[in-house]
């Protein structure tokens, strides 16, 4: 009878639901968890630092005038009403973004300037006239798309609200 008992509280010792096993059996997924998650690689996009971070919210009361004024003033320039705020409490200065268009047409500008850069070299490097009068008149296009470019920069871009 003795050893039958002694058998009985062995094997509950011993069981998967004796409060030992499952104790090891938790320290053992927990040790487990542990070495995946420092296995992993980090990914996606690194932290702000707390300084650049935008985290910290106010509130401002405007009167119904004022606020469809401010939200009409944001739509002009195509910002979001937070960030048009946001940009004339900082800076006083809003300035529109550029427009499709133009970052289409800069576009065009950069590369016909690489190719010219490449036509420059070529013509150091072989030194012919005739690449030295191709890169000419690619220059002259550039200054005619510059001054164009500038002329509606001028008369119409970056206005000040």
């Amino acid at each position: 009878m003795k050893t039958l008992a002694l058998a009985y509280r062995q094997r509950e010792n011993c069981s998967r639901w004796s409060a030992a096993f499952r104790k090891s059996r938790f320290l053992n997924k927990s040790k487990l968890v542990e070495d995946n998650n420092n296995k992993r690689k980090k990914g996606g996009r690194p932290k702000k630092s707390s300084v650049s971070r935008k985290s910290k919210t106010i509130g401002v009361c405007f009167s119904e005038p004022e606020l469809y004024a401010l939200r009409h003033r944001a739509a002009k320039v195509r910002l979001p009403l937070s960030v048009y705020c946001h940009d004339a409490v900082l800076s006083g200065v809003i300035k529109e973004p550029l427009k499709k268009e133009d970052i289409e047409i800069l576009r065009e500008l950069s590369a016909i300037g690489n190719n010219l850069n490449q036509l420059a070299k070529t013509a150091k490097f072989l030194s012919t006239k005739r690449l030295e009068n191709k890169a000419q008149t690619v220059l002259e296009d550039i200054q005619t798309i510059i001054n164009k470019l500038s002329d509606d920069w001028k008369n119409s871009k970056r206005k000040k609200l």
